[in-house]
């Protein structure tokens, strides 16, 4: 089985695959993915629709906040994926091992990378409807700026692409869920608690918004 028919098996039938990239995880493979879903969520942040006015700035601190708005968020984004990755997938891990997991960490690493696939979908739908919301201008002054955030979250565009990223990473929990299952050879229960992490941060970007919402109506 290829590249490509993991990356399709993994999202059509999950439990099939992941025994299938668990008993021979090639760790460059993983690294594929985790690194086409970094690069998309750099482009992501490029293509936000936010326009930085930086002309009220004194020209000593506007190349730092140029610096800080443009470029950072992207290299951010690009490298916090795959550090994430190996940080989640260890931490999973050491919750596995301590519930009495069986599996190895490259198992492990290989198929949280894999899990991540649905965010490829995800990062896909939003770079494309990013194209259909008006830019916002943000004007960057000493005392600070503005708050983009009510602007987008009233924009049914940007609605669109946070309610598909929920849905893209609750897939992604599911699938990250079986491989936690299979290759630790853990209960439910057992592997309920080994995902606990990423449920709680699932839970805690759904309340941010709902909060975000109600508070900039």
């Amino acid at each position: 089985m290829n590249v490509l028919n993991k990356i399709t098996g993994i999202l059509i039938k999950p439990e099939e695959t992941i025994k299938e990239i668990s008993d021979r995880p090639y760790i460059e493979e993983s690294f594929l993915i985790v690194g086409i879903i970094a690069i998309l969520s750099a482009i992501s942040v490029y293509l936000m629709p936010i326009i930085y006015d930086f002309s009220d700035l004194p020209p000593e601190a506007m190349e730092f906040v140029k610096i800080m708005t443009t470029v950072v968020p992207i290299i951010s984004a690009l490298i916090g994926v795959i550090i994430m990755w190996i940080i989640g997938a260890g931490i999973i891990h050491f919750i596995s091992v301590a519930l009495g997991g069986e599996g190895k960490f490259i198992q492990m690493l290989v198929v949280y990378g894999y899990s991540r696939t649905p965010l490829i979908i995800n990062a896909v739908i939003g770079i494309i409807l990013f194209s259909f919301i008006e830019p916002i201008t943000i004007t960057m002054t000493a005392a600070g700026s503005g708050n983009p955030m009510g602007e987008l979250l009233s924009n049914p565009y940007y609605m669109v692409v946070l309610f598909i990223g929920y849905i893209m990473q609750l897939w992604a929990i599911g699938i990250l869920f079986l491989g936690v299952k299979y290759i630790h050879n853990l209960s439910t229960n057992k592997a309920l608690i080994a995902i606990a992490l990423p449920l709680l941060f699932f839970m805690f970007g759904i309340a941010s918004t709902l909060f975000s919402s109600v508070l900039f109506s």
